[in-house]
């Protein structure tokens, strides 16, 4: 259902950059007949290689979220949703980063620069290709990027589960909201 997320460069100036856990969002939107829902996780973990003066060099990074954190509001939904994600088994929704396609080569704090990320995500046990559009911006010593996608459940061999006989639909649109700070 979610996501989560990013890729950055390793280069001679490549840094190391970390989410911060209380700025970091993962979040999914899905359909369902009686009403849509939205759903989040805070506190997304990771860590990510980019330098964000080249962005033309190879960037990884991964990004983790752990499935218990993840919230639509409804105590009901998100236990059937924990259960539907068999989160005692794959207790965390991971994505890396496979590449990374710039629009401009650099990040600056005067405007976004566009990514398509291309990458892995990893949801209950079965990883599949997933590509984010994203933007990515330079605040203050602080990168923030941002990116969604859309995902089929039944690619993950996830059958979408049912709510009063009405079942949620196969496609969630998956994003991510990241604030990475440097690590030394």
């Amino acid at each position: 259902m979610l996501i989560t997320l990013l890729v950055f460069p390793a280069s001679a100036e490549s840094r190391r950059w970390l989410p911060n856990p209380s700025k970091s969002v993962a979040s999914f939107d899905a359909t369902h007949q009686l009403g849509d829902f939205s759903g989040r996780a805070e506190g997304v973990t990771g860590e990510f290689q980019a330098d964000t003066a080249d962005l033309r060099t190879a960037i990884t990074g991964v990004a983790r979220v752990r499935v218990a954190s993840l919230r639509t509001g409804d105590e009901s939904r998100d236990r059937d949703m924990r259960k539907v994600l068999d989160a005692d088994r794959f207790p965390e929704i991971r994505f890396t980063i496979g590449s990374v396609e710039p629009s401009f080569n650099v990040v600056t704090a005067a405007a976004d620069t566009l990514l398509t990320v291309k990458g892995g995500l990893s949801l209950r046990g079965v990883e599949r290709s997933v590509t984010f559009l994203a933007r990515i911006r330079l605040r203050d010593d602080r990168i923030w990027v941002r990116g969604e996608s859309r995902i089929r459940l039944t690619d993950f061999g996830i059958a979408p589960p049912s709510r009063l006989f009405f079942r949620v639909g196969d496609q969630v649109t998956i994003s991510f909201d990241l604030t990475l700070e440097p690590s030394n």
